[in-house]
């Protein structure tokens, strides 16, 4: 068979009989023409190197984004809102503490978030820290606003019925998501403001009130002490174990919760404290509970006391605690001290006539 005349190339057969697959030769009469548009452009080839760069560098970055994105996201989940309240954010409330109350928990849902929450994938779901800090803050207002109940109660004895209920939905628990029950929380404690501007609930006040919570606050201590030396006496983990994490930032809260409520009282009832003994073992004990709240080592370690390369915080904070507790348990004997003295009455005998 010839070649069709206007072919590049010429088929060339020879006799078929077998039926074998016919090859063809590609002759060297071949137009440079041809062979100068079958060459591909310097733009398309410059334009496909560029394309391979581009998808090459993107599944870097991707891959880049899932080993370090992710740590770097739950490292930056951690946020710890210990700062103080100030008193201009109490000034609408007719009952400080329970404006304390209500700033603490709009701190952490607005702020960081509730952790335990957060979906299984979310960064915060895999932080120790936050989660312990927040169960600590809702369990010391679940206990005050339970004490304050009674210490409230109407003239048939009564507690009062919105903090009672506060208390209940503030308790921790892991069978129910936790921010439908403190926007509950906070709005009995709204309603017992409420009531409280109206003339409608009892405000505890007075010497008696300020020694239950005192008396409360040294409780707190004790736990404290007690979760913190379990962790102190075991190495379980290296640096530290999650529960020497979660009593360190149990512990925290509830120091912060202290310090926030104190400051509440006396910014309502300045005069009960009054004697010079009194204010400076009031100074002692506001310093300690600082010192619990305001512990915040990069890291936390735990090494049952040895000490020999990284330090014991657990322990640390057990004995720092144990100060807080020992100067509120102070302030009490000195408030009941102030109560009993004699009331100074000046003597009118010198006076000049």
């Amino acid at each position: 068979m010839s070649a069709a005349p206007k072919l590049p190339v010429a088929y060339q057969e020879a006799d078929n009989d077998s039926q074998e697959p016919v090859v063809t030769l590609l002759g060297s009469e071949i137009p440079h023409a041809y062979l100068d548009d079958a060459e591909p452009s310097p733009l398309m080839e410059s334009a496909s190197r560029l394309w391979s760069r581009i998808k090459k560098t993107m599944k870097l970055a991707a891959v880049l984004v899932l080993v370090g994105g992710y740590p770097a996201a739950t490292v930056m989940a951690h946020k710890v809102d210990d700062s103080p309240i100030s008193s201009a954010s109490l000034a609408p409330w007719a009952s400080t503490e329970a404006g304390t109350a209500l700033t603490l928990i709009g701190r952490e849902l607005t702020g960081a978030g509730w952790s335990a929450d957060r979906p299984a994938w979310h960064p915060q779901a895999r932080l120790t820290a936050l989660p312990a800090w927040q169960d600590g803050i809702i369990s010391a207002l679940s206990d005050y606003a339970g004490m304050t109940a009674g210490l409230a109660s109407d003239a048939e004895g009564n507690v009062d019925r919105d903090l009672s209920a506060a208390s209940r939905l503030l308790a921790p628990t892991e069978e129910a998501d936790a921010t439908p029950r403190l926007n509950a929380a906070a709005e009995a404690l709204q309603r017992y403001d409420g009531r409280l501007t109206r003339g409608l609930a009892a405000a505890p006040m007075g010497q008696e009130s300020l020694q239950a919570r005192l008396t409360l606050f040294a409780s707190w201590a004790a736990q404290s002490q007690t979760q913190l030396q379990r962790s102190a006496n075991s190495a379980e983990a290296w640096p530290a174990s999650r529960a020497d994490i979660e009593a360190i930032y149990n512990a925290r809260a509830h120091a912060h919760v202290v310090v926030q409520m104190i400051s509440a009282i006396l910014s309502t009832e300045p005069d009960l404290v009054t004697t010079p003994e009194s204010a400076e073992a009031l100074d002692r004990m506001i310093v300690s509970w600082e010192r619990v709240s305001g512990f915040n080592p990069v890291f936390i370690s735990s090494q049952a006391g040895t000490g020999r390369i990284l330090s014991d915080h657990p322990a640390t904070m057990a004995f720092y605690v144990s100060q807080a507790e020992a100067a509120t348990e102070n302030l009490q004997a000195k408030l009941r001290t102030q109560a009993s003295a004699p009331i100074a009455v000046a003597d009118g005998s010198n006076t000049p006539s």
